[in-house]
Parts: C-alpha cells; sequence; structure tokens
C-alpha cells in the first residue's frame, strides 16, 4: 500500500508539474511542453556550434558568405530575439542541409546552394531553421523523450517485463515521437513562411524551393510513417495553403526586398 501511495504521489507531482512546464510558441501561438530552460538549450547550442565549425571549413565563396549575411541580417529583425547570440557561417560541404541551434546559431552547408535561385529561396531555409530555434523545437522533443523515458522506468518498476517494454518503447516511438517530429517541421515551415514574409522576401519562393528540393522523392507509405521530415509534395501543398496569409505579411513589409538576388 505504500508503495502504491508513493507511484501515486510521483504521479501528481509529474502532472503538476508538466501542467506548469507549458509555453506558447510564436506565430502559431501552438501550447508545448517545456521541461528544460531556454538557457540551457542555448548552452548547449554553443557547444555543438563550436563543434560543426570545427568539423566542416568555411566556405570561402564570397557570394555565398554575403548573401547568407544578408539574408541572416532581414531574419534576424523580424525574428525579434534580441537576447540570442545570434551567427550566421557558411561551411564547405557537398550535403544540402543546413540548421539553427537554440541560441541564433545558424549555419548553411555549400551543398545547399544548389537549389536556391536567389536570396528570397536561401531566405526559406534561414527562416525555416530559425523557426525551429524560435520554437524550441529542440527543448521540446528533449522534453518528450524524458516522458518517454519514465514510461519505460514505470513499466520496468511495475515488473512489465522486457517484452512490453519492446511494445512500448516501438508504440511510442512511432505513434508519437516520430509524428511529433514531423509535426515540428510543418510548423517550421508555417512560421518560416511568415517570417520569410516580414522580411520582405515574397513568400512564393518558399514553393519554388521546396519544389526543387523535394523533386524526384517519392517516399513509400511506410517511409512516410517512418520518416522525421514530411514529404516533398505534402509539405508544398501545405505551404500553397498557407500562402496567402503569408502575402498579406508581405504586403504590410517596411521594405520589400522581393527574390532579391540572383545566384
Amino acid at each position: 500500500m505504500n508503495m502504491m501511495y508513493f507511484k501515486l504521489t510521483c504521479l501528481c507531482l509529474l502532472l503538476c508539474f508538466v501542467g506548469t512546464a507549458c509555453r506558447t510558441v510564436p506565430v502559431s501561438s501552438r501550447k508545448q511542453l517545456l521541461l528544460s530552460s531556454e538557457n540551457h538549450e542555448n548552452e548547449l547550442g554553443a557547444t555543438a556550434y563550436a563543434e560543426y565549425k570545427k568539423e566542416y571549413p568555411r566556405s570561402t565563396n564570397k557570394t555565398y558568405t554575403e548573401s547568407l549575411n544578408r539574408v541572416g541580417e532581414a531574419i534576424r529583425k523580424v525574428a525579434q530575439k534580441d537576447d540570442y547570440q545570434w551567427e550566421f557561417v557558411v561551411l564547405e560541404s557537398k550535403d544540402a542541409n543546413a540548421f539553427c541551434l537554440p541560441g541564433g546559431k545558424v549555419a548553411v552547408y555549400s551543398g545547399i546552394f544548389q537549389f536556391t535561385a536567389n536570396e528570397a529561396e536561401l531566405a526559406t531555409v534561414v527562416a525555416h531553421e530559425i523557426a525551429h530555434a524560435l520554437a524550441r523545437h529542440g527543448g521540446e522533443r528533449m522534453s518528450w523523450a524524458q516522458l518517454q523515458q519514465l514510461g519505460t522506468l514505470g513499466l520496468r518498476s511495475a515488473g512489465a517485463g522486457a517484452t512490453w517494454e519492446t511494445i512500448y518503447g516501438l508504440g511510442t516511438e512511432f505513434g508519437v515521437m516520430l509524428p511529433f517530429s514531423r509535426k515540428h517541421e510543418h510548423e517550421a515551415d508555417s512560421i518560416g513562411l511568415i517570417l520569410l514574409a516580414r522580411a520582405g522576401y515574397h513568400p512564393s519562393a518558399a514553393i519554388s524551393f521546396w519544389k526543387k528540393f523535394g523533386a524526384g522523392k517519392s517516399p513509400s507509405i511506410i517511409e512516410k510513417w517512418a520518416s522525421t521530415h514530411p514529404g516533398g509534395e505534402e509539405r508544398v501543398a501545405n505551404l500553397q495553403q498557407l500562402l496567402p496569409q503569408a502575402l498579406q505579411e508581405y504586403e504590410k513589409a517596411p521594405q520589400k526586398i522581393g527574390l532579391g538576388k540572383s545566384f
């Protein structure tokens, strides 16, 4: 009976903690669960960023670097996170990738430029990655991973056995964690589209970029189910639905850059 009382007490404390650990995501206004502090996330981001810069050489392409600095500054202004220690760097790599770590640490791999015809399409990439940081998706994933781990410990303490632990692990991974990751990608797309428009870049650039980036990629149903990212067609369709709202933001932008400089 004492053990049962202890478990119920722990559950109540956990529910109270979860209930007070909610935050509203900027732009999307979605409620999210966060069990980590923003300062801790930013410290992790700064450490990881330093490691990436050691692993990859900086690009010597002046056009890429200057374009990223212009685009980064425009998106930074509308992101309204003056407490971030912003950094922007182009890393030399054939990988078509980019990221923004907590605290505003942005890196774009030179390989992504094969898909960008102009600075507005580059801004699409940068705004999407910055949206992940503004929404604190990294901290949210860590928080849900902690809850997932608590569930495993609960099963173990209840003597459920290895089979049930495996079923629970697979069920939460494919039923909760992976769909949640895809939800983050859609949210970063939508927030990024608004940031893009507010910065004065024409939001149609997001459609053209993601069409090119997802061309020739037709994942199977199983691949979609097991993926952390939505498919290209799904992503483009979602952005097309959001385009009217983004165009309204673009019309209100104090300075309209349009598509910006071409590469």
